[in-house]
């Protein structure tokens, strides 16, 4: 098992300034508090939910003051979120499920988000067909750009630091059925996650694959990988959900919300883009060095 200091983020090289400096802090003090209850990882899951819920809804209302209520609830939120992984590795009982469980919640904070901002932007006079248009956009590029961020993150932390991270690749979720019916509502939902994530990173997934069937990566690889790599981690960041908070909040207090959806469909779509044409070609390149003909790593499907 990791030193209790360890769990407390992921690395410093794959986490963001805020997570390292407050969320993952007062996280792990909140998991080392509950630890010896009875309470859950997934049951703190929930009520990061139910925190998240509401900050949403506050978001509605075009009171300076209410957004600021929003915005702080959305804070406390997302140090609940910060909390249920580190509980569930200070007890030693992570699971897929539990990732997925986390991931349904990020969703659903910002479904409803989105949904009170339709809300917001009609009765505000925006037109009703636009809002809609622009909401769902913005909903669609969030769905892509957060997938893109914990799948370049994890891929560092399992090739470049080699401490395995939380990466799947589809054929990874065919071994076992889980049981009940939350269980597999919740795989299904984690297995069209990652399914998502291989089609935005074909390249570094036949990367990935072709490191495990040669059945080890070296040091020497594992060194390329960081220095090529780390000019991707700090476009994360920007396209990351702390940004997302401090963009709706700001927006949102000066009573122009469309402008962070705006931002988020348009400039952190192109953003996107950016990180996925280096990731992919970065792979493409690492792939040349494992097989120079590259037949090899053509094959790998």
């Amino acid at each position: 098992m990791k030193p209790q200091n360890d769990l407390s983020h992921k690395g410093s090289a794959v986490e963001e300034w805020a997570d390292l400096h407050f969320f993952r802090p007062i996280g792990i003090r909140i998991a080392r508090g509950l630890q010896p209850t009875g309470i859950s990882a997934d049951q703190v899951t929930l009520w990061s939910l139910v925190i998240g819920l509401v900050a949403g809804h506050l978001f509605a209302y075009q009171d300076p003051w209410t957004n600021v209520i929003g915005f702080v609830l959305f804070i406390v939120s997302d140090i609940f979120d910060s909390a249920d992984g580190q509980l569930a590795r200070l007890r030693g009982t992570s699971t897929r499920f539990g990732r997925a469980l986390d991931g349904i919640n990020d969703n659903l904070r910002f479904v409803n988000l989105y949904f009170h901002l339709i809300y917001r932007l009609i009765h505000g006079g925006f037109w009703g067909p636009g809002a809609f248009l622009l909401v769902a956009a913005a909903g669609l590029a969030h769905t892509f750009q957060s997938a893109a961020v914990d799948f370049v993150r994890n891929a560092f932390l399992y090739v470049g630091v080699g401490n395995g991270g939380e990466l799947d690749l589809p054929e990874d979720l065919d071994r076992g059925r889980p049981g009940s019916m939350l269980q597999r509502f919740g795989a299904r939902v984690y297995r069209d996650y990652v399914q998502r994530q291989a089609h935005l990173f074909p390249r570094s997934v036949k990367l990935i694959r072709l490191l495990r069937h040669r059945g080890g990566i070296t040091d020497a690889f594992r060194a390329e990988y960081r220095a090529r790599q780390e000019i991707v981690l700090p476009l994360c960041a920007w396209l990351g959900q702390n940004i997302r908070f401090v963009l709706v909040g700001v927006a949102a207090v000066a009573a122009h919300v469309s402008a962070f959806l705006w931002v988020e469909a348009v400039w952190m779509s192109l953003l996107l883009v950016v990180l996925l044409w280096i990731h992919e070609g970065n792979a493409t390149a690492l792939g040349g060095l494992l097989d120079p003909e590259r037949n090899g790593y053509a094959r790998v499907t």
